[in-house]
């Protein structure tokens, strides 16, 4: 899938965490409920320090059109231990405002999916928050259905 005026490429650490951040507080303004905002120290916790990370496992949005080029939307492929061995994740799939309905998540999807694919798995899992309505339908009109975690806490 295209979207005229954006192209995606992959995430190059360092430099990107600067144009992620706002991506992320911009894509999850208002959402009930509130995400924390991150710091540096956040995504480097959270993504960077994690032993799947790889830049070449986030996808960015680039508004071409833009004076800047700027970061319109951006998805990571985590991967979690599953009783079968290593599971794909969709972790922060993340899409500017301004940007949504436009095919914009889809597109980043097709590319997360491709990957999972080329490295031979054949299932992709999702993780959003319930209350997340928006990111829920999103995930549903992509063909993915909820489950429950039913691991004890």
């Amino acid at each position: 899938m295209d979207v005229r005026g954006i192209r995606v490429r992959h995430f190059k650490a360092p430099g990107d965490v600067a144009a992620w951040l706002p991506l992320r507080e911009r894509a999850m303004a208002g959402e009930k409920p509130a995400a924390r905002s991150w710091a540096d120290d956040d995504f480097r916790r959270e993504m960077l320090d994690k032993s799947w990370w790889r830049d070449e496992w986030t996808w960015l949005a680039i508004d071409d059109d833009a004076a800047n080029g700027s970061i319109v939307g951006a998805v990571t492929l985590a991967v979690r231990a599953g009783s079968g061995g290593e599971v794909p994740v969709v972790h922060w799939l993340l899409v500017d405002p301004a940007w949504r309905r436009h095919g914009v998540g889809q597109m980043l999807m097709s590319h997360l999916e491709r990957a999972a694919w080329d490295s031979g798995w054949r299932e992709v899992q999702i993780e959003t928050h319930a209350g997340w309505e928006a990111a829920v339908s999103f995930y549903q009109s992509m063909g993915y259905a909820a489950v429950r975690d039913e691991s004890p806490r």
